[in-house]
């Protein structure tokens, strides 16, 4: 499971991968609600502003809460999310450790600011979860076809 959180253009501006508490959730929505206040206070609607504003927010909680620097200068601008994640994702920190879901996820945020959902749900459900995405339709169990 992951659940994220989303402009209406659905470009993410957080996300949570794995089951989590009432009280992380909460807590994980107020930092969402706080950051996107402050960053319309400080980019007064310029995108570029506000992409650069997120990616510094996710590396700040990257850094803090996970001792995991990230050089931004060491991922070539043209990778895909998915060649990031599978690729350079275990290099985030210097050898800090191997980074959980969170950590992960604030570094795929952090280097993808307001990525939109589409391009990342896939690469959070199958490179940080370690899920496998299917088109297959789901089969219910006990249930009978009437005809």
């Amino acid at each position: 499971m992951a659940s994220y959180f989303c402009t209406s253009d659905g470009s993410v501006l957080h996300a949570i991968a794995g089951p989590v508490d009432a009280r992380v959730l909460l807590k994980e929505a107020r930092w969402v609600e706080e950051t996107r206040k402050r960053a319309s206070l400080e980019c007064h609607g310029d995108s570029y502003k506000t992409r650069l504003f997120w990616r510094t927010a996710h590396a700040e909680r990257l850094l803090g809460e996970h001792q995991a620097p990230i050089d931004f200068r060491t991922i070539p601008a043209t990778l895909t999310v998915d060649a990031f994640a599978t690729n350079y994702l275990h290099r985030v920190g210097g050898g800090h450790g191997a980074l959980d879901n969170k950590g992960k996820t604030h570094a795929i945020l952090a280097v993808y600011p307001m990525i939109r959902l589409e391009h990342v749900y896939k690469v959070v459900f199958e490179k940080v979860l370690n899920e496998k995405v299917s088109t297959a339709p789901v089969a219910e169990v006990g249930h009978r076809d009437r005809k």
